[in-house]
């Protein structure tokens, strides 16, 4: 896990540090973090990071302007803003901000959110076992959909294609049923991903905005919809 911690001032910068390296000591996850008292340098750096913790206030760019930034080159960033106030609450709703860390900091808060963080990155993430002994980890929200490919799978993601290892029927065991359905036997579609449903055909787009087509079998169509529309049903409440 990539985590970047932003704060210009040196001393918040270390507490944080140090309270993150622990509790990833102690619950032995791999991690790689980077500290960073000036905002120019990560917004001049073209960097992904799976979490970042980041002051609201600094000079040059805000902690908001630093995490638009971050989630333009990975959207499912989890997002930490320290902040002594609410006036910027409203932008951070807008940028879906993970949590809130009041200063000054307090450990066992910020123990509490990494829980609730790390369950979420793990609930989002799988391993896809590639040709030979390679792994790559994929969020699982970016996944459109899974088709056989011969005697293994390709899985479609928003910004790639992978040959996996694993059976379909594996990939059913292995990802969340709220969210997966099978519109035809050789098909496994993202319900969350879908931009348009008819009787024949499921669109679904990727991030440079290519449309990808899969097809509904008649036999599965009713399921399959009734499926569709629960999600929704689920999300919008």
């Amino acid at each position: 896990m990539r985590v970047l911690i932003c704060d210009d001032e040196f001393i918040a910068l270390d507490s944080i540090n140090k309270i993150i390296s622990q509790y990833f000591i102690k619950h032995n996850i791999s991690s790689k973090i980077i500290t960073e008292s000036d905002s120019t340098k990560v917004m001049a750096e073209q960097k992904a990071f799976d979490m970042a913790i980041l002051d609201v206030e600094m000079p040059s760019y805000s902690g908001l302007e630093i995490a638009r930034h971050l989630m333009t080159l990975n959207r499912n960033t989890i997002i930490f803003i320290i902040t002594s106030h609410d006036t910027y609450l409203d932008n951070a709703m807008d940028l879906r901000v993970f949590r809130f860390l009041p200063k000054p900091i307090d450990k066992e808060r910020i123990y509490s959110g990494l829980d609730s963080a790390i369950k979420l990155y793990n609930e989002n993430t799988r391993v896809l076992l590639t040709d030979g002994s390679t792994s790559q980890r994929v969020y699982v929200r970016d996944i459109l959909f899974i088709t056989i490919s011969k005697r293994k799978t390709l899985v479609v993601t928003v910004d790639d294609e992978i040959i996996s290892d694993r059976s379909l029927a594996q990939w059913k065991d292995i990802l969340p049923s709220a969210c997966f359905a099978q519109p035809h036997y050789s098909y496994l579609v993202n319900l969350r991903n879908i931009e348009r449903l008819d009787k024949n055909l499921i669109i679904l787009k990727k991030n440079n905005g290519e449309s990808v087509k899969v097809t509904v079998s008649q036999r599965k169509y009713k399921d399959f919809n009734n499926r569709f529309l629960n999600y929704i049903a689920q999300e919008n409440f």
